[in-house]
């Protein structure tokens, strides 16, 4: 399997071409590219349009520094990560304008050569005052997913559904959310392929978010079965959205290799350990990088093991 990490922490830390080549070094076939950190969270949820996204050129002139980086060094686009949040309840023109960049995201995944991108659902992040009804909510992002259709089938791209949580801001309790139950993600996945006429969804399983939940690795894997297209893999403490690398937080990862041994996954070994980058002085991000990449190769050999006679 390709071995991939997400850019943040490294390509703004390093420098673009020098984030690259750091990853190239490292042993790494591929990037999960974030846009979602251009579009600040206060600017979203007061309506505020954001100009890295709107003002016609500095989205198009980052994606072409990194997509000649990343042809320098031999770097594919595995998965390219949307802005979030996709839904503000108090703000439909944030609303309006965070979709919008969504559209405008698959436009740059389609130019980087990039085949699937994540898209978090559009969801009430507040455990205490929910804005929704389950049954809106399900409805708000058939709609919103079903927007994208044109966008994914022009740039050849899969849309993929990830499994959220979300807080009590009060209490600072983690509850369920959109896309942890299962089989509701795979009811999402179906229905918007069954609407598309093609196979343009798929899921993103976000190993953190399930530990934040303390729903069991190996067990959400069997349920989605080959739906899953997509990874972001990281660890943490079972209470904070730490983002760290595996084997320093709780997750059970013999239960991760077990699961995607079992529903023969082939698609990337992906990292969304931004959280951990930023601890490393720019010194040491060289060294932190090989550990991750060969923790990748380590789950490729586990996963695509023999069966044992």
């Amino acid at each position: 399997m390709k071995i991939s990490v997400q850019n943040p922490g490294i390509t703004d830390v390093l420098g673009m071409d020098e984030g690259f080549a750091a990853i190239k070094k490292a042993g790494f076939d591929a990037v999960d590219f974030d846009l979602s950190s251009f579009y600040r969270w206060d600017d979203i949820i007061n309506g505020r349009k954001c100009d890295f996204f709107f003002d016609g050129k500095t989205l198009w002139n980052y994606v072409e520094e990194a997509k000649k980086a990343a042809e320098k060094y031999g770097i594919e686009f595995g998965q390219v990560h949307a802005p979030f949040p996709c839904y503000i309840p108090k703000c439909p023109e944030g609303t309006a304008n965070v979709q919008e960049t969504v559209k405008l995201s698959i436009d740059a995944c389609g130019y980087l050569g990039c085949d699937k991108i994540v898209v978090h659902p559009a969801f009430d992040g507040s455990a205490r005052y929910p804005s929704l009804t389950h049954e809106e909510e399900y409805k708000l992002n058939i709609d919103f997913y079903s927007s994208l259709i044109p966008s994914l089938k022009k740039n050849h791209v899969v849309c993929c559904l990830e499994n959220m949580w979300k807080q009590d801001w009060g209490t600072k309790k983690i509850y369920t959310a959109c896309c942890s139950d299962m089989n509701e993600a795979a009811r999402y996945i179906d229905e918007l392929n069954a609407i598309a006429g093609e196979k343009l969804f798929g899921f993103c399983l976000d190993t953190g978010h399930l530990l934040l939940l303390s729903l069991d690795v190996y067990d959400c894997i069997v349920a989605l079965g080959d739906r899953i297209v997509a990874l972001h893999v990281h660890d943490n403490n079972g209470v904070d959205d730490e983002h760290v690398l595996p084997y320093t937080g709780v997750l059970n990862w013999s239960r991760f290799i077990k699961g995607l041994r079992e529903i023969s996954y082939k698609g990337t070994i992906n990292f969304e350990t931004c959280g951990v980058h930023r601890k490393f002085p720019k010194e040491l991000l060289p060294s932190m990088l090989s550990l991750l990449a060969d923790t990748g190769k380590y789950f490729d050999e586990k996963i695509n093991a023999p069966e044992e006679q």
